[in-house]
């Protein structure tokens, strides 16, 4: 996977001043509303209360910034889904390594877990950042589209399809499961990028902790219903 042009590695420490992250912060918001061609380096650099040339020096150019926004979606998701994340990779580890394989109970289990996960991110207002730039990228796909879907989109959905194939019985690889997986993935989706829809259709005004627990609810239904040709409903 190409990386940004930068004369600093994706991977060096905070900025001392902050100027990095602050670039980050305001070309996430700015791209994700313009886009790449509706946004200059000045009006970035003047978002983020920074020196213009900050913009070459941490990222090589305005195309280094975007992708770079990337890299920092991706680390935001990863440590948002953190915990729950490395339980599912380290239970998988196990089956797959000999230990006790994951039945369709605990298939399911695990999916609503991840569900629920799923679903309170996308109920924080900090998302709505978030899935404007992802949004673009799934209308008109760039380099930046290519990195978001190698570090977190693929890994989740592969785990989602592993489970929904233990469920249905299936092999996870074919188009059965894979559709399946999707439809899944994108009833949960639509509670962030659908957010006026439902605001307008539940009678809410936001969404606070009552809405959030109500929508986590939904999980459990949507994986409820996938089931196997023999399986029969709880």
């Amino acid at each position: 996977m190409t990386k940004a042009p930068s004369t600093r590695s994706a991977g060096d420490a905070a900025s001392p001043d902050g100027t990095r992250e602050k670039l980050l912060l305001a070309a996430l918001e700015l791209f994700g509303r313009y886009g790449f061609e509706g946004v200059s380096t000045r009006k970035l650099a003047e978002r983020a209360g920074v020196n213009l040339q900050a913009i070459n020096y941490y990222f090589g150019n305005k195309r280094g910034l975007y992708n770079a926004v990337a890299d920092y979606l991706i680390e935001r998701l990863q440590m948002r889904l953190g915990e729950r994340r490395r339980m599912v990779l380290d239970r998988f580890a196990e089956a797959q390594s000999g230990g006790r394989p994951i039945d369709a109970p605990e298939a399911r289990a695990i999916l609503t877990m991840l569900g629920e996960s799923m679903l309170t991110l996308f109920a924080d207002d900090e998302s709505a950042v978030w899935v404007r730039y992802m949004v673009r990228e799934q209308a008109e796909p760039t380099e930046a589209y290519d990195r978001i879907y190698a570090g977190f989109m693929q890994p989740v959905l592969a785990a989602a399809r592993h489970l929904v194939g233990i469920l249905l019985a299936a092999d996870p690889l074919s188009e059965r499961v894979r559709l399946r997986t999707l439809s899944l993935v994108g009833s949960l989706i639509i509670y962030r990028v659908g957010r006026a829809t439902i605001l307008r259709e539940m009678g809410w005004s936001a969404v606070g902790p009552e809405e959030i627990a109500a929508i986590r609810g939904i999980a459990a239904d949507l994986v409820a219903g996938i089931r196997s040709s023999g399986e029969s409903a709880a």
